[in-house]
Parts: C-alpha cells; sequence; structure tokens
C-alpha cells in the first residue's frame, strides 16, 4: 500500500469576502486604496472595523460571517479535504488557520486611476513558507506511516487497514500544520496589483482573479504543486 498525502490546489472558491463586498461609491469620491485595505484587513485579520464604515448596507454580523466562511471554506476545501474529522479537530483547525491569517504581512499602497472608475492598488506582501513546511513535514510523516504499513504494525483487511492509516494521517496533520506555522519564515517583499472598479450600478470591488492571485502568492501555494 502507498501512502499518498498531498494538498489540494486552490481554487476560486478561496477569494473569499471579495467577490462578495462591494462599495458603492459616494459624491466624495472613492478610496479605492482604503477599500482594499478593508477588505484585506477583513479577510486575513478578521477586522470588521474599516468594512463595516466603507461597505454599504453591511452588518457586523454578515462581515463575520463572510470572514468565518472564508476561513471554514480554506481548511475544509484545501487542508482537511478527505479527512474524517470530528467537530473538534475540524474547530481546532479552523482556529490554526485564523491564526495563519492573522501573522499575513501586506502594506497597501497608493491607488492609480486607470480608467472610468478603475483603479489599481498596488500591495506589497511577504510570502510564508507555512504551507511549504507543512508539505514537507507531511510527506516525512508519509514515509513514516508507509514503513509501518510494510512492516505490518496495522492489523485487519486492507480496508481496514487503509482507515487506520487515514485516521493517523489526519491525527498528525494538526500538529504538523502547527509545527510548520511556528517554524515559518517569510520571504522577499514582493508587489501584486489588485484592480478594483465599478459595474454599471456604480458598485466597487475587487477583480476575483487578482485577490486570488493574492492569496496564492502570499501562502507561496503555487510552489507546492500537484
Amino acid at each position: 500500500m502507498k501512502v499518498m498525502v498531498r494538498l489540494k490546489k486552490i481554487t476560486p472558491i478561496f477569494v473569499g469576502c471579495a467577490v462578495f463586498l462591494a462599495l458603492t461609491g459616494c459624491a466624495g469620491g472613492f478610496d479605492a486604496a482604503g477599500y482594499t485595505e478593508a477588505i484585506l484587513d477583513l479577510q486575513f485579520q478578521g477586522d470588521i472595523r474599516n468594512a463595516r464604515t466603507l461597505v454599504a448596507g453591511s452588518t457586523q454580523e454578515e462581515l463575520r460571517q463572510m470572514y468565518q466562511e472564508f476561513v471554514d471554506d480554506f481548511v475544509s476545501g484545501y487542508i482537511t479535504d478527505g479527512m474524517d474529522l470530528t467537530d473538534t479537530a475540524s474547530q481546532e483547525f479552523r482556529e490554526l488557520a485564523a491564526m495563519i491569517f492573522a501573522s499575513m504581512r501586506y502594506e497597501v499602497g497608493e491607488a492609480k486611476e486607470t480608467g472610468k472608475k478603475e483603479y489599481e492598488v498596488p500591495v506589497v506582501i511577504q510570502p510564508t513558507d507555512i504551507f511549504l513546511r507543512y508539505k514537507e513535514l507531511l510527506a516525512e510523516d508519509a514515509l513514516k506511516i508507509s514503513e509501518k504499513v510494510k512492516n505490518k504494525t496495522y492489523k485487519g483487511t486492507e480496508e481496514e487497514i487503509q482507515d487506520q492509516v487515514l485516521a493517523e494521517i489526519a491525527g498528525h496533520a494538526y500538529e504538523l500544520l502547527k509545527a510548520a506555522y511556528e517554524d515559518s519564515e517569510f520571504q522577499e517583499e514582493q508587489t501584486v496589483i489588485l484592480r478594483v472598479k465599478s459595474d454599471i450600478s456604480d458598485i466597487y470591488s475587487i477583480d476575483e482573479d487578482d485577490m486570488n492571485n493574492l492569496i496564492t502568492k502570499i501562502l507561496r501555494l503555487d510552489e507546492i504543486g500537484g
């Protein structure tokens, strides 16, 4: 039996609240940089203060729910996919993911107007190697489990052994991700551009692909592979 452990590739569901939050333009002009910072602070820090002020029609409860959905979607879609976890274990992963997001380093620059009601907002990020470390730790753990399989440490039918292997992988995953987080390092700064524009109803939002790219780059998910 070959033990395979891999992280699921990121998909557009992880753009999170950037898809759902839009800002109505006002007579005093649109602050694209302020809006972008508010969205990033909500998405990574769970900080609703600026978003509550800037995003028209939003309530504290709605903003908190959007943040929680972003964390939940990332955990279930990227980290724990395929794992059979208890509610307690799932909650532990969500809390750890929230800590990881809160540690992200980014700085929003000055917006540049590129067209009618269109802006480019530079964001300087410092990518983290948390998930690269996590992948390495998972691979090391998988080798150890493979040896146990070869040595017939697990008992039962092939299906029962498979269940035991998956349970052990899931049981170790949280501690491995926590260790990766605690030992993580930040890399050199790089700049990503977020495009912000208005629709025909004068509602502004951040480009979905741009936000997805920022999340991918800051977490270095594009370096993990399949």
